[in-house]
């Protein structure tokens, strides 16, 4: 594991700057004025590009990059897929059974605030299960996956900041809270990594072929 965290640092550490980045900002500021602040910054421009661009973030892209991962490897299949429903299942068990009913922010602004919120038109707002946030758990998911086939460190760190931006958008579009994408990243990330790692560990050398390749011999069992 700790080979696979070093190989993987140009993700991780910036990962853990942004998370201490979104700790120390909801300590500085309660949850409807982190909110406002970042309401304020928008522009028709990317009212546009993050109505579109948060669809990385829809569960379906589990099932594009799954399909993806099939010619690549078995090993590379698993590891995501188990890892990403994971990832999804204890992000539904969160929002839907253990504290179901928390307001999204259009919701508690009309309750609670008396701020307009900036909505962007034609994006269908949800009111209630905000917490976590599942298409920033699915982004973190999908983009750290794809950032471990890469050996490219930089092509790292622009996987990395994908899932950033697929994630902000769920604040852009007040679908959700800054508390809530902390929440859904620090679930995908240990679950995709823990996930990955033990699939590489795994002798089955069957897991190394795809859906087009066989390899066989000397190459089996090796990744």
């Amino acid at each position: 594991m700790r080979k696979l965290m070093w190989q993987n640092r140009w993700f991780l550490v910036p990962f853990t700057m942004f998370i201490l980045v979104c700790i120390t900002l909801q300590l500085l500021y309660t949850k409807p004025q982190l909110h406002i602040l970042l309401n304020k910054a928008h522009s028709p421009f990317f009212d546009l590009f993050f109505k579109y661009v948060t669809w990385l973030g829809d569960g379906a892209m589990i099932f594009v990059v799954a399909g993806f991962l099939l010619f690549v490897s078995y090993r590379h299949f698993f590891a995501f897929l188990s890892g990403s429903l994971l990832s999804t299942g204890v992000v539904s068990l969160i929002k839907k059974v253990l504290l179901t009913g928390v307001y999204r922010p259009m919701k508690y602004f009309s309750m609670y605030e008396t701020y307009n919120l900036h909505f962007v038109e034609g994006v269908k707002l949800h009111s209630f299960n905000s917490f976590p946030s599942g298409h920033t758990a699915v982004a973190f998911s999908v983009f750290l996956m794809l950032l471990l086939l890469v050996k490219n460190n930089p092509a790292k760190l622009v996987l990395f900041f994908a899932a950033v931006i697929v994630s902000y958008s769920r604040i852009y579009l007040s679908q959700h809270f800054m508390i809530d994408l902390t929440a859904g990243a620090l679930i995908s990330v240990p679950l995709i990594l823990v996930s990955f790692h033990y699939m590489q560990k795994l002798n089955k050398p069957w897991l190394d072929n795809s859906v087009l390749t066989k390899k066989t011999g000397k190459n089996a069992g090796k990744n």
